[in-house]
């Protein structure tokens, strides 16, 4: 078993935040319910870290081992990682890089225009200097600079604003001093914990993983959540008691008949029945948080990709002068004839994140030198093209042809022969690997020929 961390691609990503998002969904009203305050929260902040960070656990198994439950895990991991990648693939086609940029740069655009939007109406909004809010501020111990608004146009309190935050309030709320109260320790609530800026990194997020429509539909399941969790908090910060938690369900009750349509760009107060129902009958159980280790045990395996090396990866037709230390026990590398070669189904490789390898040109080594080519197999879209070949025919030396081929994937060395003569090869590769062919001159004269690299379906 070879464990390594590799770049994930965004494509493969999203397909496999559905398995994340389908859990959390499951599971969060229990949570909320049952669970410590900050349960649902922590397994949101864990899909999105995951969408969020680029590298991803690989594990390359050639042979399952003896423990059947071990065993069995792997081989679940294993099965959706194919199934995952299939439909990558199947719709690589539609969802192709330069689609999902342009895509994502509307969509990016759009929410540009619906914070400058924003903005906008804000500005009718008063500055005040109310003591009473000032204080509350200062319970708080916010360091940075909070400044309270009075804007009528709006029918709910509103907070926004990461380095200077802004709470927007209504003259009727001022006129209920205890109203005032709950909703000041929510608002600052929002303003300590920092859902404002957590709010920004989701939106974002979701502008870049728009193809994965179940995460679009998630965010108000998740807009929810950091509601309860700021309810909670304020309860916590109060005598948590019935009395007060049913003082602070009437006050949400007042707001209600205020409501406006919420714009997901800010965070504001928004009471709604399941609110309420959570705030009555919120209670930390042992059960609650059992099922909240069970699912972050469960979804650990997201961060990870099974992938069962086949064995006779490699296949060599030809002359190797001598066996390197480099183990080829897969089969993964092949050399063949050029019948065989003729046969295949080529195809010139490109990369977006390297240089193009089309390469199909001559080759000249000084007196012990190199050359060597990059592509990235994530990189080849269209047909699945699951391996390559390399050509070197024509090859002259004075003193004799003596050469050596090494292919290194994902920073690995996988294939490491010396040859004395032209020679065809042809490899299997790996999902989502970077790949370099290097060809090293082992004579002290110059080597001259041709070489050509192409993908090839296997």
């Amino acid at each position: 078993m070879i464990v390594d961390i590799y770049n994930e691609v965004a494509l493969i990503k999203s397909f496999k935040s559905f398995l994340l998002i389908i859990l959390i969904l499951l599971v969060r009203k229990f949570l909320n319910k049952n669970a410590f305050k900050s349960a649902s929260i922590i397994l949101w902040a864990l899909l999105f870290a995951y969408l969020i960070c680029p590298y991803q656990i690989l594990i390359r198994i050639e042979e399952f081992s003896s423990n059947k439950v071990f065993n069995f895990i792997l081989y679940i991991l294993s099965y959706i990682d194919s199934v995952i990648r299939l439909m990558s693939q199947k719709t690589s086609y539609v969802l192709y890089p330069i689609n999902r940029y342009i895509v994502t740069v509307i969509i990016l655009c759009y929410v540009l225009y619906k914070y400058i939007k924003f903005d906008k109406i804000m500005e009718d909004s008063k500055i005040i200097h109310e003591n009473k809010c000032i204080d509350y501020i200062k319970s708080f111990k916010i360091r940075r600079t909070v400044s309270i608004y009075i804007n009528n146009n709006l029918k709910t309190p509103v907070t926004y604003g990461l380095l200077k935050p802004k709470i927007i309030l209504q003259s009727y709320i001022l006129d209920d001093e205890e109203l005032l109260k709950y909703v000041m320790m929510h608002e600052l609530t929002h303003i300590k914990r920092f859902h404002i800026l957590f709010n920004h990194i989701v939106n974002i997020v979701a502008c870049v993983f728009w193809c994965n429509p179940l995460l679009i539909i998630s965010l108000k399941y998740l807009e929810q959540d950091i509601e309860i969790y700021t309810d909670k908090e304020v309860i916590s910060k109060l005598v948590d008691t019935i009395e007060t938690r049913k003082d602070y369900c009437k006050s949400m009750f007042k707001l209600m008949s205020n409501s406006i349509k919420r714009d997901y760009v800010s965070l504001k107060l928004n009471p709604n029945l399941e609110r309420m129902i959570i705030m009555k009958n919120y209670k930390k159980t042992i059960l609650g948080s059992f099922i909240f280790a069970l699912t972050f045990l469960f979804s650990i395996p997201v961060f990870a990709s099974v992938v069962k090396l086949e064995k006779d990866r490699i296949e060599v037709i030809g002359t190797e002068v001598e066996l390197q230390s480099v183990d080829n026990s897969d089969g993964r590398i092949q050399i063949i004839n050029e019948e065989e070669y003729n046969k295949l189904n080529l195809r010139d490789i490109y990369s977006a994140q390297l240089r193009s390898v089309d390469v199909d040109d001559n080759l000249r080594l000084e007196r012990l030198g190199y050359t060597n080519y990059l592509f990235d197999n994530s990189n080849w879209g269209g047909t699945n093209y699951n391996g390559f070949t390399i050509k070197l025919s024509g090859l002259n030396c004075n003193g004799g042809i003596k050469y050596t081929i090494i292919i290194i994937e994902s920073n690995k060395v996988v294939y490491e022969k010396e040859f004395n003569d032209n020679v065809i090869i042809k490899m299997k590769t790996l999902e989502d690997c970077k790949y370099e062919v290097l060809i090293s001159n082992k004579s002290i004269n110059i080597l001259t020929g041709e070489i050509t690299i192409n993908a090839c379906k296997q």
